[in-house]
Parts: C-alpha cells; structure tokens; sequence
C-alpha cells in the first residue's frame, strides 16, 4: 500500500530550508558588508543613515517630518499588517493561488516602492 503524504509537511519542510537558506546568506553579508559604525560620520557632515534605513531617508529629504517619517510609514506598515483581514478570504492558512485581488496589488506597489526609494538613494 502507498504511505500518504501531506502537502502540509511537504510545503513545511520547503519552507523550512528556504528559510535556512536566507538565513545563511542573510548572516554572510552582515559578515562581508557590515553597517558603519554607530560614531562614523558621511562627508560633508550631513548624516548617512545605514543602508536598512536609506528608504526613511529619502522620504525625510523631501517631505515634512510628521508626513514621510511617521504618517505613511506608519499606513503602509498597517496596509500591510492587515492586509489578510481586508483581502476577504476566508479559510485555510494556504494560500489560494488565482487572480490577484486589487489589495493584494496594491500590497505589492508598497513594496516595490519602497525598495525603489532604497535603491535610488544607494545608487544616486
């Protein structure tokens, strides 16, 4: 007779050593590009926040302070957070694989503009 297999288990145990494999090539580049050190100042005097924070501060350069360091941080971070509440799907923790909804879009230009900002200011 054939054993069973759960597609539970199996998506775990894929899961599982992707995880392993980001947190190994997560802890080498900590190894081989570190962040400056807490004290270092950039030239020119003006400070230079660590490559993780680049995104914050671009946002700062051109918006006030209430606006582009708390206000849409603070949205997107919550448009993420409750993004499975708003998507209206209802079930199992697996996901559905079909059309895209119009949410999960938008969760999607969140990031990539996100990762825009970071990218534009490491390489501008």
């Amino acid at each position: 007779m054939s054993k069973k297999i759960s597609m539970r288990r199996v998506l775990l145990r894929k899961e599982g050593l992707c995880s392993l494999i980001a947190l190994a090539v997560l802890g080498l580049a900590a190894v081989y590009y570190p962040l400056a050190p807490v004290g270092s100042q950039a030239p020119g005097g003006a400070a230079q926040a660590p490559w993780v924070f680049v995104g914050f501060q671009q946002l700062l350069k051109w918006l006030p302070v209430w606006l582009g360091g708390l206000l849409l941080p603070a949205l997107a971070l919550a448009y993420l957070v409750f993004l499975p509440l708003l998507s209206g799907r209802r079930g199992p923790a697996l996901p559905a694989y079909g059309a895209p909804t119009i949410l999960e879009v938008l969760a999607w230009l969140v990031l990539a503009a996100w990762a825009g900002l970071t990218a534009w200011a490491l390489l501008g």
